[in-house]
């Protein structure tokens, strides 16, 4: 398939199932990911594996943030935080490590990120990969920021999930680009 054509069928698929990618894939993955526009340079950004058994440590993580959101959330809830991270056998949080910078803008810097995740989907797919992007309140939570390894001020971008695609891949609608371009 070539560049054009992944990109135009890029879909994504909620149903993700093992295997996920190996660690040789992996580091194709961030290869991708790395190659992100990147104004300056400042590499914004910092990514965390998390698969294994620690996928149900972070689901514990976010019971603890749902808690503390939340005191009296209902079972159905924390049964959702906990299983979370299950959704997939890998999961990829991309952070925002935000570097001072008097061209580079936080939000230019928050979508450099956003387009390295967006590449290590596109990279995942072409290995053969589903993926799910997700961000949610948990991305916004400081404590979990902070057990990811962010410091204050850091934001998880985006949680992409990659699987084997389990089940069909839903229906991609025809866009008219002429709803979404004009011109000048």
């Amino acid at each position: 398939m070539s560049v054009l054509q992944s990109l135009q069928r890029r879909n994504s698929h909620p149903r993700l199932v093992e295997p996920g990618p190996d660690a040789g894939q992996l580091n194709d993955i961030f290869a991708a990911g790395l190659r992100a526009p990147d104004h300056q340079r400042l590499r914004p950004w910092h990514f965390v594996v998390v698969e294994g058994d620690r996928r149900a440590a972070l689901g514990a993580l976010f019971e603890e943030s749902l808690l503390l959101r939340k005191p009296d959330a209902s079972e159905a809830e924390r049964t959702k935080a906990l299983r979370a991270p299950l959704r997939a056998p890998v999961m990829i949080a991309g952070l925002l490590r935000y570097v001072e910078h008097p061209k580079v803008p936080r939000v230019e810097q928050a979508a450099a990120v956003a387009c390295a995740l967006y590449g290590m989907s596109l990279a995942a797919n072409d290995l053969g990969f589903g993926g799910m992007w997700r961000t949610g309140p948990y991305a916004q939570d400081p404590l979990v920021i902070s057990r990811l390894g962010g410091a204050p001020g850091d934001e998880v971008i985006g949680f992409l999930y990659l699987g084997t695609q389990e089940g069909a891949a839903k229906p991609l609608p025809d866009e008219s680009i002429q709803d979404f371009v004009s011109p000048f």
